[in-house]
Protein backbone atom coordinates (compact mmCIF):
# COMPACT_ATOMS: atom_id res chain seq x y z
CA UNK A 1 0.00 0.00 0.00
CA UNK A 2 2.97 2.57 0.62
CA UNK A 3 4.74 1.77 -2.51
CA UNK A 4 1.48 2.55 -4.39
CA UNK A 5 1.27 6.18 -2.62
CA UNK A 6 4.64 6.78 -3.35
CA UNK A 7 4.09 5.38 -7.15
CA UNK A 8 1.25 7.99 -7.24
CA UNK A 9 2.82 10.74 -5.67
CA UNK A 10 5.81 10.22 -8.56
CA UNK A 11 3.32 10.12 -11.03
CA UNK A 12 1.89 13.54 -9.99
CA UNK A 13 5.04 15.36 -9.49
CA UNK A 14 6.14 13.91 -12.88
CA UNK A 15 3.10 15.72 -14.47
CA UNK A 16 3.59 18.80 -12.90
CA UNK A 17 6.87 19.33 -14.21
CA UNK A 18 6.04 18.34 -17.72
CA UNK A 19 3.69 20.80 -17.03
CA UNK A 20 6.07 23.61 -15.71
CA UNK A 21 8.38 22.59 -18.67
CA UNK A 22 5.45 23.41 -21.02
CA UNK A 23 4.79 26.46 -19.45
CA UNK A 24 8.22 28.05 -19.13
CA UNK A 25 8.54 29.50 -22.53
CA UNK A 26 5.66 30.79 -22.18
CA UNK A 27 5.78 32.48 -18.93
CA UNK A 28 9.41 33.60 -20.31
CA UNK A 29 7.78 35.05 -23.42
CA UNK A 30 5.28 36.71 -21.83
CA UNK A 31 7.96 38.67 -20.28
CA UNK A 32 9.70 40.12 -23.78
CA UNK A 33 9.04 43.02 -25.94
CA UNK A 34 8.65 41.95 -29.59
CA UNK A 35 8.76 43.32 -32.82
CA UNK A 36 6.52 42.46 -35.60
CA UNK A 37 6.09 42.47 -38.92
CA UNK A 38 3.20 41.50 -41.88
CA UNK A 39 3.57 37.85 -42.55
CA UNK A 40 4.01 38.58 -46.00
CA UNK A 41 6.97 40.67 -44.99
CA UNK A 42 10.28 38.29 -46.45
CA UNK A 43 12.00 39.43 -43.41
CA UNK A 44 12.46 36.78 -40.50
CA UNK A 45 14.81 38.12 -38.23
CA UNK A 46 16.15 41.37 -37.41
CA UNK A 47 19.09 42.23 -35.17
CA UNK A 48 18.63 45.78 -32.89
CA UNK A 49 20.55 47.54 -35.23
CA UNK A 50 18.33 46.95 -37.63
CA UNK A 51 15.18 47.72 -35.52
CA UNK A 52 16.55 50.80 -34.85
CA UNK A 53 17.39 51.71 -38.26
CA UNK A 54 13.81 50.60 -39.13
CA UNK A 55 11.96 51.66 -36.18
CA UNK A 56 13.86 55.57 -36.58
CA UNK A 57 13.46 55.26 -40.58
CA UNK A 58 16.93 55.55 -41.07
CA UNK A 59 15.98 52.29 -43.80
CA UNK A 60 12.63 53.35 -45.32
CA UNK A 61 12.57 50.04 -47.53
CA UNK A 62 12.34 46.62 -46.93
CA UNK A 63 15.10 44.39 -49.00
CA UNK A 64 11.50 43.75 -51.10
CA UNK A 65 11.20 47.45 -52.19
CA UNK A 66 8.01 47.49 -49.52
CA UNK A 67 8.04 50.96 -47.87
CA UNK A 68 8.24 50.42 -43.94
CA UNK A 69 5.47 51.45 -42.32
CA UNK A 70 6.78 51.77 -38.37
CA UNK A 71 4.20 52.64 -35.71
CA UNK A 72 5.12 53.65 -31.86
CA UNK A 73 2.79 53.76 -28.71
CA UNK A 74 1.81 56.21 -27.13
CA UNK A 75 2.14 57.51 -23.38
CA UNK A 76 4.55 55.32 -21.40
CA UNK A 77 3.37 51.50 -21.49
CA UNK A 78 6.66 49.29 -20.43
CA UNK A 79 6.78 48.68 -23.90
CA UNK A 80 7.67 52.05 -24.83
CA UNK A 81 9.98 51.88 -21.99
CA UNK A 82 11.89 49.37 -23.26
CA UNK A 83 11.69 50.28 -27.30
CA UNK A 84 13.16 53.88 -25.96
CA UNK A 85 15.95 52.86 -23.16
CA UNK A 86 16.99 49.47 -24.79
CA UNK A 87 16.48 49.78 -28.69
CA UNK A 88 16.79 52.99 -30.29
CA UNK A 89 18.63 54.64 -26.73
CA UNK A 90 16.57 57.98 -26.40
CA UNK A 91 14.29 59.55 -24.05
CA UNK A 92 11.14 61.00 -25.04
CA UNK A 93 11.89 64.08 -25.70
CA UNK A 94 15.15 63.07 -27.78
CA UNK A 95 12.61 61.65 -29.82
CA UNK A 96 9.94 63.99 -30.49
CA UNK A 97 13.01 66.19 -31.36
CA UNK A 98 14.33 63.58 -34.04
CA UNK A 99 10.94 63.67 -35.44
CA UNK A 100 10.43 66.80 -35.71
CA UNK A 101 14.51 67.31 -37.36
CA UNK A 102 13.47 64.39 -39.71
CA UNK A 103 9.85 65.52 -40.56
CA UNK A 104 11.93 69.30 -41.59
CA UNK A 105 15.09 67.46 -43.34
CA UNK A 106 13.23 64.90 -45.48
CA UNK A 107 10.04 65.26 -45.08
CA UNK A 108 9.52 62.16 -43.57
CA UNK A 109 6.01 61.33 -42.19
CA UNK A 110 5.98 60.72 -38.46
CA UNK A 111 5.04 57.20 -37.09
CA UNK A 112 1.57 56.79 -35.63
CA UNK A 113 1.39 56.60 -32.13
CA UNK A 114 -1.41 54.15 -31.17
CA UNK A 115 -2.86 53.57 -27.54
CA UNK A 116 -2.56 49.71 -26.93
CA UNK A 117 -0.98 46.59 -28.22
CA UNK A 118 -4.01 45.03 -29.44
CA UNK A 119 -3.99 48.19 -32.01
CA UNK A 120 -0.59 47.68 -32.96
CA UNK A 121 -1.24 44.14 -33.70
CA UNK A 122 -4.33 45.77 -35.86
CA UNK A 123 -1.97 48.14 -37.61
CA UNK A 124 0.30 45.71 -38.34
CA UNK A 125 -2.30 43.14 -39.78
CA UNK A 126 -3.15 45.46 -42.44
CA UNK A 127 0.20 46.99 -43.90
CA UNK A 128 2.29 44.71 -45.41
CA UNK A 129 5.20 47.06 -44.67
CA UNK A 130 4.29 47.46 -40.94
CA UNK A 131 6.44 47.34 -37.96
CA UNK A 132 5.94 47.92 -34.47
CA UNK A 133 6.59 46.82 -30.49
CA UNK A 134 4.30 44.87 -28.32
CA UNK A 135 4.29 42.18 -25.34
CA UNK A 136 4.98 38.99 -26.16
CA UNK A 137 2.22 38.43 -24.05
CA UNK A 138 -0.16 40.10 -26.11
CA UNK A 139 0.62 38.11 -28.98
CA UNK A 140 -1.05 34.72 -27.91
CA UNK A 141 -3.96 34.05 -29.31
CA UNK A 142 -2.81 35.16 -32.96
CA UNK A 143 -2.95 32.61 -35.32
CA UNK A 144 0.76 33.43 -36.88
CA UNK A 145 -1.02 33.50 -40.79
CA UNK A 146 -0.92 37.82 -40.06
CA UNK A 147 2.06 38.62 -37.72
CA UNK A 148 5.55 37.70 -37.21
CA UNK A 149 7.82 38.25 -34.66
CA UNK A 150 11.03 39.34 -36.12
CA UNK A 151 12.65 40.33 -32.83
CA UNK A 152 12.86 40.34 -29.01
CA UNK A 153 13.95 42.16 -26.07
CA UNK A 154 13.99 41.40 -22.59
CA UNK A 155 11.53 43.67 -20.66
CA UNK A 156 13.42 44.64 -17.28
Amino acid sequence: MKMEGIMKLHRLFKIFVMGLLIMAPRIVLAENLVFIVNAENSVSDLSPQEVKKYMLKEAISWPNGQKVRSVDRKGSPPERMVYLKDVIHKNTDQLDKYWVGQRYKSGVPIPPKLGSDAQVIEYVQSFAGALGYVSAGSINGTDGSTIKIVGTFPMK
